[in-house]
This record gives structure tokens, C-alpha cells and sequence, in this order.
């Protein structure tokens, strides 16, 4: 591990900071990570994060990999990668941020983002943004949250825009976590004037874009001192974590679906052409690369009602895999409606929506309620693909999460799906797409994914109860 060509990634997720670093062959050498706390706002709603906690997080992260590395090999990291959670808003004032940061997982400004929406034509911003605007996008998020207070601030950014700004010193975003902001137009590449009026945003708050894997500047001396890490490393813009999960996880090729599955789950595959859905059941943004895009959709609350059910029943991780695996396909005439957020994304875009177990009986056991929970998730994953196949259909899927670390339930979605599944390896996917997008030249990829799970004989009998879940649970009428 010589040279410069190592390259870092720091991927601010949903509720930790992850950080990877690849050697000149494009494998993980070494890797760490610190959580963050998610609050509720002042009146007792919404979901905040502490923009200090996530450098705080950032400089344990880096550390966890100096120590892993030794000081040689770290002195040959010749360029920092970032990806980021998106959309979660940061006003920054004359000194700083405004604390707090209002995560993606806030819907307090979805009231006036339904009436913004339903005055300017969701259709009709669809169509500009490939985008379904709600109130978790970061133009009504300002709009509500500070709208009061515009004296008071001096620029807004993403997440991931904020960590580079600590870093460089700089305010720039890329297209990919632009899409985020509500008011980036999809044909211009740029902001869009009218769509910056609609929302009542000052222009001047908004960064600059630039490409994601341009360089956003030199690692300044504060983010030299917060990293431990020497000044003058080049640091990328950077992309959103979904579209950097993407790139690491099955390149551009069209026709790979990565499925990521953290507290929600993305469903996004990579095309060459800017195809928007007629129903507007997916959103198009921007990919990681120039020239590409990605046709994106997210089940909201996966890993959340995953991690639920843990607690509910006081199980872990491995022993609700394995009750969910010993129970019978089609979980003894049990299904579970997966949607637990709140409402749903994916292909329903249904914020009515409620989770619902059907056809429980006094001879079930907590298995056949875990697996019936699992296949519902695989059900909904596989709604969605067969939305994006209605253009292009995906031949394979590529899956990061706690799914790929199982080699049964890994079998079980390829049989849900009727397609090969492979497993992405464990490190972060976004921060390894955010070191692939790290200024050093000459880097190869990242490694491949493992070996396929393919279709058996399971995947016959899930033929049946995907169509019955469809009856069950049919699209929402728009």
C-alpha cells in the first residue's frame, strides 16, 4: 500500500458516519464508523440531527482507520471521497450552521408542500425535476423551518454539502443531491428560476453544482485538524449515498438493480437516457457519473420495521433470520403489509398507508409473523422492479444490507424475485461509492459482488402469492 493512490470515502448516513479505504486495486483495506443521535424538534415532532455530532462522528471514523492503517500507510491517502443522506437540511448562518440539521425523515413541512404541490401541478414538476416533491425536500423544509428567520442565514445545504463545506470551505453540491433541493431542473443540469420563486427561496442561499467527482477544493486546516489527515488533500463534491451505492455496487451497466437495505430501502438501476415513468412512480435523478441517471424508488421503512419487530418480539438480528427461514413459504397463510413509516413510497406513493398483518390464527407462531413481515418486504421490492421493467427490465440484483450477510434469506428474494440475487460484501456501499469518487488518479474499481443466489424450486409457489399480495394490497388509485 504504497504511493497515493488510496483513496477515503466518508458516507454521513441516516444515523452513522461510515469511512473506507480503498487500496490501488479498488479492495477495502480498512474501515470505521461513529453513530449520531436522531431527536425529536422542540414540539416534540419531526426528526433532528446536531450538524457538530456528525463531525464529531467524521474525526472518530477517520481515527478508527489510522489506527487500522498505522501512520505509513495513511500518509498515502491521496484523496477523500463523499456521499451523504439525502434530502436532510442545513441553514448556515453567519457563524456556522443553525442547529439543528431537519432529516429527510421529518414530514412537518409535508402540509405545505401538499398545497405548494397541488397549486403548481405534481405532474408538472415531475416532469422538471423527476421528482415527487414532498415536504422532506429541502426547499419546503426551508420554507417552513426558517422562512421566519432569512435575515439570519447566509446559505443552505444537504448534509453531505454541509460535511464538505467543513471540510474545504466550500458551498457546492452535485446534480445528484441537488435533485434533493426541490428546485434543480432536470433538462438544464441547473437551478431552475421558476421553481426558486415557487418555493419563495432567495437564489443566493442556494451552492453552486458542480460534477460529482470534480474537486471541491483542498482539505483546509480545520478539516485537516478534524480528520488528522494532511492538509491540501483534494476532496471530491461528492453524490447522494443512493446514487454512490449505485456506482459501487453494479457500476453503470444497465440492466443491474442494486436494492440497499438500511432503515429504508432504495430500488435504483442505471440508464443512459433521462426516462421519466407516466404514472410517476419513480423518481429520475442524476447519477454519480456524468451522462447517466438513476431511476430510483424507496420503501420507507424496511430496516426501521425490521429492527421493530426485534424489539417487539426481543429477538436479534440472527434469530428472527433464523424462525423467519424455519417457517413455510407463504409464512403459514400469514401476509404483512410492510408499511410501517407512515404511509409508503416505493411504487405506491400512498402516505395513508398503514402496516396490516392478514389471516393470523391461534396455530401461528412468531416465525411464521417474521417471515410473513420478510416476504412482504420481497414482495414490495419486487413491485417496484417490475415498474422499472415495464422500460427496462433489470436481469440481475445486487443487495447490500442485512439481507446479503444471509445466505437463506438471500435464496428467498431470489426465489420472490424469479431472479439471480447477488450479496454486496460488507463494507458500506455508499462510502465505498464516495471513495470511488475521491480525486486520485489511476484507481481501479471497487471489488465485484459474491457469488449469485439462483431462483429454486421456492420460486414457483411465490408466483401465487405475489399475485394474491398484489390483491390484497393493490396499487392506490391516482
Amino acid at each position: 500500500m504504497t504511493g497515493t493512490a488510496l483513496r477515503l470515502g466518508l458516507d454521513l448516513g441516516t444515523s452513522s458516519l461510515k469511512a473506507v479505504v480503498l487500496d490501488p486495486s479498488g479492495a477495502v483495506v480498512a474501515t470505521g464508523s461513529s453513530s449520531y443521535a436522531t431527536q425529536a424538534g422542540a414540539d416534540g415532532r419531526g426528526a433532528e440531527q446536531r450538524p457538530a455530532d456528525w463531525l464529531r462522528a467524521a474525526g472518530q471514523a477517520v481515527a478508527e482507520i489510522r489506527a487500522t492503517l498505522g501512520h505509513a500507510a495513511t500518509a498515502g491517502i491521496g484523496g477523500i471521497g463523499l456521499a451523504g443522506q439525502l434530502p436532510t437540511l442545513v441553514a448556515l448562518g453567519a457563524a456556522g450552521p443553525l442547529p439543528p440539521a431537519v432529516t429527510w425523515l421529518d414530514d412537518r413541512a409535508d402540509g405545505l408542500a401538499r398545497a405548494v404541490v397541488e397549486e403548481a401541478g405534481g405532474d408538472a414538476l415531475y416532469r422538471r425535476t423527476g421528482m415527487r416533491i414532498d415536504g422532506r425536500y429541502l426547499a419546503p423544509m426551508f420554507r417552513h423551518h426558517f422562512g421566519h428567520r432569512h435575515g439570519d442565514v447566509r446559505g443552505i445545504l444537504s448534509a453531505k454539502d454541509y460535511l464538505c463545506f467543513a471540510l474545504t470551505g466550500r458551498s457546492v453540491t452535485d446534480p445528484s443531491t441537488a435533485a434533493g433541493y426541490a428546485v434543480f431542473g432536470l433538462e438544464g443540469g441547473a437551478w431552475d428560476d421558476e421553481l426558486v420563486r415557487l418555493w419563495q427561496l432567495d437564489p443566493a442561499l442556494l451552492p453552486e453544482i458542480a460534477p460529482s467527482n470534480a474537486v471541491a477544493g483542498p482539505l483546509h486546516e480545520a478539516g485537516s485538524s478534524l480528520l488528522g489527515l494532511p492538509a491540501g488533500l483534494p476532496v471530491s463534491v461528492g453524490a447522494a449515498d443512493s446514487v454512490a451505492s449505485a456506482l459501487a455496487m453494479g457500476g453503470l451497466e444497465e440492466g443491474t438493480a442494486v436494492v440497499t437495505m438500511g432503515s429504508s430501502t432504495v430500488i435504483l438501476d442505471s440508464v443512459r437516457r433521462p426516462v421519466l415513468d407516466g404514472a410517476g412512480r419513480y423518481i429520475l435523478t442524476p447519477h454519480a457519473a456524468e451522462g447517466w441517471y438513476g431511476r430510483e424508488m424507496d420503501l420507507l421503512a424496511t430496516g426501521t420495521g425490521f429492527d421493530w419487530l426485534c424489539r417487539l418480539f426481543e429477538i436479534g438480528p440472527d434469530r428472527f433470520a433464523a424462525e423467519a427461514l424455519a417457517a413455510p413459504v407463504g409464512a403459514a397463510g400469514v401476509s404483512f403489509a410492510p408499511y410501517l413509516g407512515g404511509g409508503e413510497q416505493g411504487a405506491l406513493w400512498d402516505p395513508s398507508l398503514r402496516g396490516a398483518v392478514h389471516g393470523l390464527a391461534l396455530r401461528h407462531r412468531r416465525g411464521d409473523i417474521l417471515r410473513a413481515f420478510l416476504e412482504g418486504v420481497m414482495f414490495e421490492i419486487r413491485r417496484c422492479l417490475a415498474v422499472l421493467g415495464e422500460a427496462q427490465a433489470p436481469r440481475r440484483v445486487v443487495v447490500a444490507g442485512h439481507l446479503a450477510a444471509s445466505p437463506g434469506l438471500l435464496g428467498m428474494l431470489a426465489d420472490v424475485l424469479h431472479l439471480p440475487v447477488a450479496p454486496w460484501p460488507g463494507a458500506s456501499p455508499a462510502a465505498v461509492g464516495a471513495a470511488l469518487n475521491a480525486p486520485v488518479a489511476g484507481a481501479a474499481a471497487a471489488a465485484a459482488a459474491g457469488a449469485s443466489a439462483e431462483p429454486s424450486e421456492a420460486a414457483d409457489a411465490y408466483e401465487a402469492l405475489y399475485e394474491a399480495y398484489l390483491r390484497r394490497y393493490p396499487l392506490a388509485a391516482r
